[in-house]
């Protein structure tokens, strides 16, 4: 139940908020997970005058601020089309348009498609008090037991890599049980994200080269069974999925030379 309402002006403002003495209060993004939570009586810390809705973009990085909307993201001419595919099969208009990149980050589970994209791209988190960087293949295993920080203020991942993903669902409108999500660097170095099982995307391959990519897949996956899937099925598909997206950025990459 929320008991207070703050909406400060500036992330200062909201770090002295989140961290008084003795009250428990949290930071508010788009809401759509915020507004479901059970716990007795807590605080809300609203962040959209915070100025954390900016994307900046350099020659190798795109930074976006915690509050950015996932709509925004769709519309930005330096975000990869590989990510805007991934937000229009994650999330319905009504979530993309409340829902900020930053509480997506912290809710969604092993079936977004968008976390298992970021996470082939290696993106990394900036954390205050004190600026705190790390890299998201770090954090998600320990997010629901420790934080690097009291409130996310961005993310960032390379321009750089070619990137695509694939996935397998049961429906088209189901969520998916399997996602596959490769990363490549123009040094060769290959990064691969498995999705579609557990509490959060995980890494199967990050090497200097591509080779044995279908081999890392199965083995990352040699236990991923639940209810929707068998540990046998994935391990097999998560395979041929990760080889049919390094056939995809092969011909990416024959069509611009």
């Amino acid at each position: 139940m929320i008991a207070e309402y703050f909406r400060p002006s500036s992330v200062t403002e909201a770090m002295e908020l989140l961290t008084e003495p003795d009250k428990t209060r949290k930071p508010l993004g788009g809401g759509t997970q915020l507004s479901r939570n059970q716990m007795k009586e807590f605080g809300v810390v609203d962040l959209q005058d915070t100025g954390l809705d900016q994307i900046d973009v350099t020659i190798r990085e795109v930074t976006a601020g915690a509050m950015v909307r996932l709509s925004d993201l769709l519309t930005h001419s330096d975000v990869h089309p590989e990510i805007k595919r991934a937000i229009q099969i994650d999330a319905s208009v009504n979530i993309r348009n409340a829902a900020s990149l930053g509480g997506w980050m912290v809710s969604s589970g092993g079936r977004s498609i968008l976390s298992a994209v970021l996470l082939a791209l290696d993106a990394t988190l900036t954390w205050e008090p004190d600026n705190v960087s790390i890299r998201l293949g770090d954090w998600l295993p320990l997010r629901a037991q420790e934080s690097p920080g009291t409130l996310m203020t961005g993310i960032t991942w390379s321009k750089q890599p070619d990137l695509t993903f694939e996935y397998v669902a049961r429906t088209p409108k189901d969520r998916p049980i399997l996602i596959a999500a490769v990363a490549q660097w123009p040094s060769g170095r290959t990064r691969v994200a498995l999705g579609g099982y557990g509490d959060s995307a995980v890494i199967a391959m990050d090497g200097t080269e591509e080779e044995g990519i279908d081999l890392a897949a199965r083995d990352a996956y040699f236990e991923a069974g639940d209810q929707w899937a068998t540990a046998h099925y994935r391990r097999e598909v998560a395979s041929k999925l990760a080889l049919r997206c390094l056939e995809k950025l092969h011909k990416f990459e024959e069509s611009e030379d």
